[in-house]
């Protein structure tokens, strides 16, 4: 039986229906895996973008932690307190959970405890030699140019990050640590190397006194016994032999000066004492020292001005001279026929001196290291002339500490020119004259003197010296009996000695200008050092006489300030 056409319509519809039916459920559920995907897509990147942030965040904390204690570690001395607040500004991080730092015992004076932190370390023999983790435990080592010197170690909260990143962030904390270990190692190394020089500066310093006053004090006792053996009755071969003893004190003296200003040259103690001076006196000194020496060998000495020479001039008489001995002294050694002559001038506001000489002349390959130290034109075993190749050095130094220059051209078998430039400083003398008062003129042997020294040889020197004066002076072997002596005498002068054993001169001296004493006190010392002079004129004394002195030396030194 066939079905009508209204039945199969309504099955094609029933159909088409049920086929459209499925075909939404089948988008349904392809939507819902879609969205279900998206969610997950979307979770995800929630996710990474969360973790992103926290990456971020740590970074910029570790930027300015690093920032902040890298001012720090620069301004700073790198102590414990530093460290300590460094790895607990570290440990505030949300990432990190615990943190410690090992740093090699005696590394650094400066820091005194070896283990910061409460993750546990053992000691130099553990040290982990480079990157490792454990889990979420990370160490990591601290290296400098000395090597390994500790390590750091931290255990972190979240293991999501990567391990790449937290050690990339750790190995910034490592060179900032790094590089503060080095720069407190080298401040500390740079410290230690000051205070061994300045160790070294005191030591060498105080050799050169010692020294300096050890081998002045038996000169005076040679040079003065020479001199008052001079004026004692004495026949044709004692004659021969105290010239010979003269010469050879004075060589010795020579020898000793030089060796001892050499080492204060060498050590940066050689300074300058700058007075007012007439170049007359320049002249007469000279003429004094040298017109003898020629006229024994039969050569002219001549000393001679171009131009107008300053009233006054400033500067160190003493040293100034020195130079000038030297050189003259040399002139004239060297030069056997003909004359040595010395031209002053002034100009460019400077002392021009020009010595030229007759003698033998300088060789050429000599000529370059004249001024060296100890360096002789002539160094065979067959030499001729004495000395220790130090006066030319030394001149070169005293003129450079005058700013000066010397130079010199010199022909072998015809003579040499030294010429020398010292920039002084001119005075005038002050024409309004004040009317000085007026003093009693005492004779010499109405005076009362009291001689302090613990040396018997130097008592015994001095106290001739003085009776030579119709001096008859008072004696006293260290500081309290010379404070017993005034206590109980009234002295015009007082010649004390520094060095002495139980109250040296300076404890003694500072101890009578404490009870008002006014009198004139002189230091007699062996010693030429700047540091000595002031502590001479710091303790209260007024003025220094050096040993070796003379009869005319104590003489001076008496009119003066008595």
């Amino acid at each position: 039986m066939s079905s009508s056409p209204l039945e199969r319509k309504i099955i094609r519809e029933k159909a088409a229906r049920k086929q459209a039916e499925s075909l939404l459920e089948q988008k349904s559920l392809e939507l819902y895996e879609a969205n279900q995907q998206l969610k997950l897509v979307l979770d995800q990147l929630e996710s990474q973008n969360l973790k992103g942030l926290k990456k971020l965040e740590f970074e910029g904390y570790i930027s300015k932690s690093l920032i902040l204690f890298g001012r720090s570690f620069l301004s700073r001395t790198l102590d414990d307190g530093l460290l300590l607040s460094f790895l607990e500004r570290l440990r505030s991080s949300k990432l990190i959970d615990a943190i410690s730092l090992y740093i090699r015992s005696d590394l650094l004076p400066s820091v005194v405890a070896t283990h910061f932190g409460s993750i546990k370390h053992t000691d130099d023999q553990d040290i982990c030699k480079k990157p490792r983790w454990r889990g979420s435990h990370l160490c990591m080592p601290i290296e400098v140019e000395d090597g390994l010197v500790g390590e750091l170690q931290i255990i972190v909260e979240e293991e999501e990050f990567e391990k790449a990143f937290v050690q990339s962030q750790m190995a910034l904390v490592i060179e900032l640590l790094s590089g503060a270990i080095s720069r407190q190692l080298m401040v500390t190394k740079t410290q230690q190397a000051r205070k061994r020089a300045e160790e070294s500066e005191k030591a060498t310093k105080e050799f050169v006194a010692m020294i300096n006053h050890e081998l002045r004090t038996p000169l005076n006792g040679l040079l003065g016994s020479a001199e008052l053996l001079a004026d004692t009755p004495l026949n044709q071969d004692q004659q021969t032999m105290l010239t010979n003893l003269t010469h050879s004190g004075d060589l010795l003296r020579h020898i000793i000066n030089d060796l001892l200003d050499f080492s204060k040259i060498s050590a940066g103690m050689m300074q300058l004492f700058s007075s007012e001076f007439s170049w007359h006196d320049m002249k007469n000194m000279l003429h004094g020292i040298f017109s003898p020496q020629a006229q024994e060998k039969q050569i002219a000495f001549l000393i001679e001005e171009r131009g107008e020479m300053p009233e006054l001039l400033v500067g160190d008489f003493e040293r100034i001279g020195q130079i000038l001995t030297n050189i003259i002294g040399n002139a004239v050694k060297f030069t056997s026929i003909g004359r040595v002559e010395v031209l002053a001038q002034w100009r460019e506001e400077a002392l021009h001196l020009v010595i030229t000489d007759t003698g033998c002349g300088i060789p050429q390959e000599a000529q370059a290291l004249l001024f060296d130290p100890f360096v002789q034109a002539d160094r065979t075993a067959k030499r001729t002339y004495e000395g220790t190749g130090l006066g030319l050095a030394i001149c070169k130094n005293l003129v450079a500490l005058m700013n000066g220059s010397i130079d010199f051209v010199s022909d072998v078998g015809v003579g040499s020119e030294f010429t020398i430039v010292l920039p002084l400083q001119t005075a005038v003398r002050r024409s309004n004259v004040i009317e000085a008062e007026t003093h009693e003129s005492r004779p010499l042997d109405t005076l009362s003197i009291l001689v302090v020294d613990d040396i018997r040889m130097n008592q015994i020197i001095i106290n001739q010296m003085l009776k030579k004066l119709s001096i008859s002076p008072d004696t006293a072997s260290n500081g309290r009996e010379a404070i017993e002596a005034v206590e109980s005498a009234s002295y015009d002068l007082i010649f004390m000695d520094c060095r002495m054993p139980e109250m040296d001169g300076f404890e003694a001296t500072s101890y009578l200008r404490g009870k008002q004493y006014t009198r004139p006190i002189v230091a007699l010392t062996a010693g030429t050092t700047l540091e000595e002079r002031e502590r001479c004129i710091e303790s209260g004394m007024d003025d220094i006489l050096t040993k070796p002195y003379t009869a005319n030396d104590l003489k001076a030194m008496i009119e003066k300030w008595v």
